[in-house]
């Protein structure tokens, strides 16, 4: 599939670094790891908040900001594939314009060969592709849900 020259060229992906670059699919399937893993840290606390009669907000809070900064490390990388500043990274945080924007993210192709923020990202795994697909039938199952089941 890829030939050893494509793959000796590529940069190997950095999760917690605002260096790199990542592909599309990479930010998805990276995306439902870190939403997973939130949700589970949620449910975590709140079951614990209500067994001991704690108020744990702020440890729920430490926690949702950790997550909404290691997404700003994705689109950042992200955005090093599109050949742009990460600096737009804060249009993510927008209501409305972070929406569409993170759809750009996704659809647009990133840049083909080197830019000026690195070689190409190295091509995706299996787990990678699985991870992203997965994502996308999550997204498209909770469209549907809330189309055809106003109310719930």
């Amino acid at each position: 599939m890829y030939d050893t020259l494509t793959l000796a060229n590529s940069s190997k992906p950095k999760v917690m670094s605002l260096e790199g670059r990542i592909g599309r699919v990479r930010l998805l399937a990276w995306s439902l790891v870190l939403f997973a893993a939130t949700i589970g840290g949620i449910f975590l606390v709140a079951l614990l908040s209500s067994s001991m009669s704690l108020d744990l907000g702020g440890l729920m809070m430490i926690g949702l900001l950790s997550a909404r900064i290691l997404s700003m490390l994705f689109i950042v990388q992200r955005l090093h594939d599109l050949n742009w500043s990460g600096w737009f990274c804060w249009l993510s945080i927008l209501p409305w314009v972070g929406n569409f924007f993170i759809l750009v993210l996704v659809l647009m192709p990133g840049t083909r060969g080197s830019n000026r923020f690195g070689a190409p990202p190295a091509p995706n795994n299996n787990a990678v592709v699985i991870l992203a697909w997965l994502w996308l039938v999550l997204v498209a199952g909770l469209a549907y849900v809330t189309v055809t089941r106003p109310g719930i």
